[in-house]
């Protein structure tokens, strides 16, 4: 069997590389030129008596769950150290299955949701801001690292939804974007609590990243920053640190998902993970989207954020519950 046989193309595909974030909330995932929305807390007058008029109408637009509880949690990562993150649950008891969500970004930050899709279909969702993030403070952002205690800090978030009275402890899901997504392959390269995987976007070969970046966008170089060197001088580092070279100590099925548009982080890096996998009988499954073009770059939004939510939550639901999937 060749590699390509276990490899899916969706070609009317929409694909969100920044999976997690709702319709018209483009997030900056790793480079600072993207463009980042703002956050609605409030309805006016005018939005209230819409919603009132399209209740009465039956339209479809009122088919949308209620608002997702939501608090600002911390808890301690394994040194100790306090992590942020925002916990979003269903309703009810419980209990749920639940996501750890892995936002991107040089530093980047968990970004305030009014609805969540996967909290929707009953997820608890909770969204990790691990030691270098923004909106902590100054000594909070300073913590930057690459491969190494951010990835203390998801794992701890895992542990503490397992130790949460409505969460299925063996039910646990992670997702991340561009870093995120980084950070994903890693985490699930070692001990860690979670069953299933999705990976948005994310850089799987640091070497090929560098390269790219240094010619795209020399003044920048987000590779550089987070390795603090280059692979001129740090050959083997990058190479070791790269998840196509660690991908035989993955034993958690991923889903790796891409937008064929992406001029931030190629493609290939999808394809070069997905064989990886394979060559190492590693549970899992790609998808490229390709059309609309406008909508399948580095981030997605509209009918492609909707289509990559669908694919994530088959996945999740397929390796959560497989009783369910026969």
């Amino acid at each position: 069997m060749s590699s390509a046989s276990i490899k899916r193309f969706v070609a009317s595909g929409d694909f969100c590389a920044n999976m997690g974030l709702e319709s018209g909330r483009i997030h900056n995932a790793m480079y600072p030129y993207s463009v980042r929305g703002s956050e609605v807390t409030c309805f006016n007058r005018f939005a209230v008596l819409l919603g009132i008029i399209l209740a009465l109408s039956g339209s479809p637009a009122l088919a949308q769950a209620p608002a997702p509880i939501h608090e600002e949690v911390t808890f301690k990562s394994i040194d100790g150290l306090k992590v942020y993150g925002n916990l979003y649950r269903p309703k009810g008891e419980g209990p749920f299955p639940a996501i750890v969500r892995v936002h991107g970004g040089l530093h980047g930050q968990a970004q305030l949701r009014n609805q969540d899709y996967f909290v929707d279909n009953r997820y608890v969702v909770l969204d990790v801001d691990y030691r270098g993030s923004e909106g902590h403070g100054k000594d909070y952002r300073n913590k930057l690292t690459m491969g190494g205690q951010e990835l203390d800090d998801v794992i701890a978030a895992g542990k503490f939804l397992q130790n949460l009275p409505y969460v299925q402890k063996d039910k646990l899901a992670i997702t991340g974007d561009s870093r995120g997504a980084y950070i994903t392959y890693s985490v699930i390269a070692r001990p860690n609590p979670f069953k299933v995987a999705a990976a948005v976007s994310g850089f799987t070969d640091l070497v090929t990243q560098y390269e790219y970046e240094e010619e795209i966008a020399p003044n920048f170089m987000g590779i550089q920053k987070l390795m603090r060197g280059s692979p001129y001088t740090m050959e083997d580092k990058f190479k070791s640190m790269s998840p196509v070279n660690f991908a035989n100590r993955i034993d958690v099925p991923v889903l790796i998902l891409h937008g064929d548009n992406d001029r931030l982080v190629l493609p290939a890096h999808a394809w070069k993970m997905a064989e990886a996998l394979f060559a190492h009988m590693k549970e899992h499954d790609i998808i490229v989207l390709y059309s609309p073009q406008e909508d399948t770059g580095h981030n997605l939004k509209g009918k492609a954020l909707d289509q990559a939510h669908e694919h994530m939550l088959k996945w999740f639901n397929k390796h959560l519950f497989p009783e369910n999937t026969k």
